[in-house]
């Protein structure tokens, strides 16, 4: 695979996002406009998928430490998803948005575009809030798009040619063989403890040509280029709330994944070698001499800081006193805010089923 470097400079301003319909208890098993006309045999108002009632809510949360998270079993995932978790996803959604200037990478819109007989679909797990579905499935009507998380937070007002599911993306994926055309994986590293086995679905599920992406923050702090600091050594702060962070996920089996992923896609054996690797730098803050880029900093670090608000239970369940989350927080937050040419990288690979 080719490995490219993206510093965007030239972006566009943050867009203002529609967050009409999103709340902490909005989604069915399977919402959408009927399937008959799909040509796989897995239709989305199947039988076996039946309308969340608003009494089983509830079931699917659990309250710890003042914040909603999860409760589905022990799977791993460590971070709540009540309001604040969700306004925190959408924002981020955005931001990359900006970034990439565009949903996707890769030659998407080729797989995606119209064909006469054949109905087009895409998986997007561990959807979240549902924000890029929404948006793709704007863009691409005539395509069926399939959301799956583990909580319901999506919408209940989805497009006529968009669903979402409950569904555990650690288990064997309810679709058969070759029905998909893009699958979509971004940031779910945090929820699954063995990438390469969720990848074998991805291709399993994938037709020959499909595509899957993956998208993934990592999680250290680097510097841009023309900026020669030591994360260690100009950015403690920060280096070492990732090094506390990484080691308590390992500790509950998530692994930082991020640069692993081209291999595993690679040893897998059913994808092809014309895939891409690029990485994207996200600007920490409003050091960035260019306005558009100034204000991405900006509201990404409001999402990071965000994002180790929402750590805290993690860290107390790690053994962490109050004082030393109150620390570790306060000197990451102050490294983000305050040290020069700071970025987050963001690595996207794709690649196609063979």
């Amino acid at each position: 695979m080719a490995i490219e470097l993206h510093n965007r400079h030239n972006l566009q301003d943050d867009d203002e996002a529609n967050m009409d319909g999103f709340s902490s208890s909005g989604i069915l098993d399977s919402i959408g406009s009927s399937d008959d006309d799909d040509d796989d045999g897995s239709s989305d108002t199947s039988s076996i998928l039946t309308e969340l009632g608003a009494d089983e809510f509830p079931g699917h949360f659990r309250e710890h430490g003042g914040r909603l998270f999860h409760s589905h079993g022990n799977l791993p995932y460590p971070l709540p998803v009540d309001g604040a978790e969700q306004v925190r996803l959408n924002a981020q959604h955005r931001i990359l948005r900006n970034l990439l200037g565009s949903h996707f990478v890769g030659p998407v819109a080729e797989k995606l575009a119209y064909e006469s007989g054949r109905q087009k679909r895409v998986l997007d797990l561990c959807t979240g809030t549902g924000q890029w579905l929404m948006d793709m499935a704007s863009l691409f009507r005539h395509v069926r798009f399939s959301g799956v998380d583990i909580v319901p937070i999506a919408t209940r007002r989805p497009h006529s040619n968009a669903h979402f599911e409950i569904l555990d993306v650690t288990q064997p994926l309810r679709w058969p063989d070759g029905v998909m055309d893009l699958v979509h994986a971004r940031n779910v590293s945090l929820a699954i403890p063995n990438y390469p086995e969720m990848l074998r679905e991805a291709a399993r599920v994938l037709r020959r040509g499909g595509i899957f992406i993956s998208g993934e923050v990592g999680r250290y702090v680097a510097f841009a280029p023309g900026y020669h600091g030591n994360p260690a050594v100009d950015a403690p702060g920060a280096t070492r709330f990732f090094k506390v962070v990484n080691d308590l996920l390992e500790h509950v089996g998530l692994h930082e994944t991020t640069s692993h992923i081209p291999h595993w896609l690679s040893e897998i054996g059913t994808f092809t070698h014309d895939g891409r690797i690029q990485e994207h730098l996200i600007p920490i803050g409003e050091w960035h001499r260019s306005r558009s880029q100034r204000s991405l900093g900006r509201a990404y670090l409001d999402t990071m800081t965000t994002f180790a608000e929402s750590l805290k239970p993690f860290l107390r369940e790690g053994g962490l006193t109050e004082r030393e989350i109150g620390e570790l927080i306060d000197g990451y937050v102050r490294d983000m805010r305050y040290v020069p040419g700071l970025v987050s990288v963001y690595q996207t690979v794709w690649s196609i089923k063979a």
